[in-house]
């Protein structure tokens, strides 16, 4: 039997705490106030008019959201938009979209060059499919040499990078 006390099995993962927009105003209000009695400690006449400006205006940032928490219509939006931005996303994201049933692909892993590679490739790909469609040839075949087209680049970029890392891939590369 398992125990569930063991530290190995189980880990804490502790709740993410959704900060409030009133929240967030106040946690800006306190920490100006921190900051003024920091400058009264200092004698900085210059710092504490600025801090007592910034002060007033958190002040008034933080009616604005006494007032806003208060009205239905802003709790309302604000519960749509927390839903957009979490749980909904996906879901909201794809009913949007009208051609594709799929988002786009992520490129942010990829280097600068390689982003560019892969626009090369694209670009190379609706060129192909232009000149086979004008030939008339049918559809289905154009796609089939396309994708036997892109597995051959594919295997050619893999013997190309392979032979640079030649001694690389020796397992005993390095050893002495």
């Amino acid at each position: 039997m398992e125990n569930r006390n063991d530290d190995d099995a189980y880990a804490f993962i502790p709740a993410t705490i959704k900060l409030t927009p009133y929240d967030r105003r106040l946690r800006e209000l306190r920490s100006l106030r921190e900051k003024r009695e920091l400058a009264i400690s200092s004698n900085d006449q210059r710092r504490m008019a600025e801090l007592d400006y910034q002060i007033k205006k958190a002040e008034e940032r933080l009616e604005e959201e006494k007032r806003r928490d208060a009205d239905e219509k802003w709790r309302r939006l604000r519960d749509i938009d927390d839903w957009r931005s979490r749980n909904g996303r996906a879901s909201r994201n794809a009913g949007r979209r009208k051609v594709r049933n799929k988002p786009n692909e992520d490129l942010s892993h990829m280097t600068p060059a390689q982003k560019e590679e892969r626009k090369r490739d694209q670009r190379a790909d609706a060129n192909f499919i232009k000149r086979q469609e004008a030939k008339g040839v049918a559809a289905s075949d154009i796609q089939v040499w396309l994708m036997l087209r892109q597995q051959e680049r594919d295997s050619k970029r893999g013997a190309a990078a392979e032979a640079e890392c030649g001694m690389a891939s020796n397992p005993t590369f390095g050893m002495f």
